[in-house]
């Protein structure tokens, strides 16, 4: 995928809609960091090693339906990357292959930030000691304070991460963890606040989308983990628009949203997971920013690398 061919119409788009400012590109990147044309970004899982653990895992004989609900779209996740640290992110779509079920994450979640993949090309990580654990019960606080908070389950093996092809994140950026068979009757498919996916749909310039993460809130950034935003256009690979996120949102889903004319939203089609922040904004003053992602058919088509034959499980 060569994103620096197309970045500039796609930057002007959604400068033409939403006043982007411009972000600075630094001679040197941060293994964190990537270019995706003439924007530096940020991968957006936020680092909770040194957090305080005021959390209950419950082991998976003792799950039970109602602490189980709250595996699927939106769900907060933990990894544990073995000599890297925790990390937080927010969980996209269920995915499933073979029979086997999957959670969807920004792969970057997944990996020590200098390392490439798993599996295919460049592969130089193996995430079988990498441990996952998502968030079931009483989460609405987790990313919100310094704090990890509510009750959790651990997840299966990382089955696929990738982060970058050629050193472009933006656009080759997913992974996926397995869902134990003794949770998987209690996977929830819709998003919270916005329902939906029905399908898959591409994002366009100028249309609404919405996504639910668990972004931190720094000053008055977020009202809700739930935000509406407007497109700036995509390409098979790679999407992006003039959204709101921060440091948590990594991975999370976006997907088409239509306005009812009272201002209430509703969702549509799945577009993709939520990986990158345009870097050079005022981080703190709670306006929107250039929000960066990967496809549901690259994420498809990405996941190929690990012999998966990933498609969305719907509501």
């Amino acid at each position: 995928m060569h994103w620096t061919h197309r970045t500039a119409a796609l930057a002007f788009a959604v400068g033409l809609i939403a006043g982007c400012r411009e972000a600075a590109v630094a001679p040197a990147l941060d293994p964190a960091l990537s270019l995706a044309g003439d924007r530096q970004v940020e991968r957006l899982r936020v680092d909770v090693t040194a957090w305080e653990d005021l959390s209950t895992t419950i082991p998976l004989e003792l799950v039970t339906p109602a602490s189980a609900s709250n595996i699927g779209p939106g769900s907060a996740i933990i990894m544990t990357i073995p000599d890297e640290g925790r990390f937080g992110c927010t969980a996209n779509f269920i995915w499933a292959s073979g029979g086997r079920r999957y959670l969807g994450a920004a792969g970057h979640c997944f990996l020590p930030a200098d390392r490439a993949a798993t599996h295919g090309a460049g592969a130089d990580y193996d995430a079988s000691g990498v441990a996952v654990i998502v968030c079931v019960e009483n989460c609405e606080g987790n990313f919100r304070t310094n704090q990890i908070t509510g009750t959790w389950v651990s997840l299966g093996k990382v089955a696929y991460a990738r982060q970058t092809v050629d050193g472009e994140d933006v656009g080759n950026d997913f992974g996926v963890v397995e869902i134990p068979k003794q949770v998987r009757d209690f996977i929830r498919l819709e998003l919270p606040v916005w329902g939906g996916p029905n399908g898959v749909e591409t994002l366009e310039l100028g249309d609404y989308a919405c996504h639910y993460g668990h972004g931190l809130v720094t000053g008055e950034v977020f009202v809700t983990k739930a935000r509406v935003g407007v497109g700036g256009g995509s390409d098979d690979d790679a999407w992006m628009g003039d959204f709101a996120g921060a440091f948590g949102d990594s991975g999370s889903p976006l997907i088409g949203c239509v306005n009812d004319g009272a201002g209430s939203f509703a969702g549509t089609g799945a577009i993709g997971v939520l990986t990158h922040l345009g870097l050079g904004l005022d981080e703190s003053t709670g306006e929107h920013g250039t929000i960066f992602g990967t496809t549901v058919a690259r994420a498809i088509e990405m996941g190929r690398e690990a012999g998966l034959k990933l498609s969305l499980v719907l509501p």
